[in-house]
């Protein structure tokens, strides 16, 4: 389990991040709204945030899936935690403790999800989603490995399909 992130009371910045795969192996990403001032503007990304002080990375998680979707799995896990450099627009470069969750979303459920936050989502095949110019470093190296078994495959012909927040 990720509780406080061993470590990270170095890191500027502390994110967790869900990996959310459908019953065909597509994740469920975060269209983000394309604005200044934020992290990776217009960009496919995690569904995730900040982790508070006093808050745990599993607390954390839980509350921005229920504040952003509206939806938390029942089988929500920890996955990994990864270092990340991370940068807002011109601004310094800091060190960022990104815990990753893993769980799973039934395609049938994401077109009614009430999605509060962002300028839409996807599910894409993780194949499709890394050939992408537009992902956030955490969503990109997040869904590298967690689908390496998926990528060794050849890819198949696969459906994406998007949603407007």
């Amino acid at each position: 389990m990720i509780e406080r992130l061993p470590g990270a009371e170095t890191a500027e910045r502390r994110f967790s991040g869900a990996l959310l795969t459908d019953e065909a192996g597509r994740y469920l990403l975060q269209i983000r709204d394309d604005k200044p001032g934020i992290l990776h503007p217009g960009a496919f990304g995690l569904f995730g945030g900040g982790i508070e002080p006093g808050e745990s990375a599993e607390e954390a998680m839980r509350r921005e899936l229920e504040e952003e979707i509206g939806h938390v799995p029942g089988d929500l896990s920890p996955f990994r935690l990864v270092w990340l450099p991370v940068r807002q627009g011109e601004g310094p470069v800091q060190r960022a403790a990104l815990a990753q969750f893993v769980g799973t979303i039934a395609a049938a459920a994401v077109g009614a999800l009430v999605q509060c936050e962002g300028a839409g989502r996807a599910l894409i095949p993780p194949h499709l989603l890394l050939l992408e110019t537009r992902v956030s470093l955490s969503a990109r190296l997040g869904v590298a490995l967690h689908a390496q078994a998926a990528l060794a495959l050849p890819p198949r012909t696969e459906v994406v399909e998007h949603w407007e927040a």
